[in-house]
């Protein structure tokens, strides 16, 4: 996983900074593209997995 959450209740600006740029996301298994694909369909043209056709909320 990625890096644990501040706790700095007053971060210097640089310190806000590096927290926008550096989010240790990424996917959590190499496969994650199939199966989300098998779970919600393939993504539309947005790479969104399992949005509504006509794109209306739910």
């Amino acid at each position: 996983m990625g890096k644990t959450r501040p706790t700095d209740s007053d971060p210097t600006q640089e310190q806000q900074a590096a927290l926008l740029t550096e989010s240790g996301n990424a996917p959590t298994v190499d496969n994650e593209a199939q199966l989300l694909a098998d779970v919600f369909g393939e993504p539309d043209a947005n790479g969104v997995y399992g949005a509504i056709a006509d794109g209306s909320a739910a």
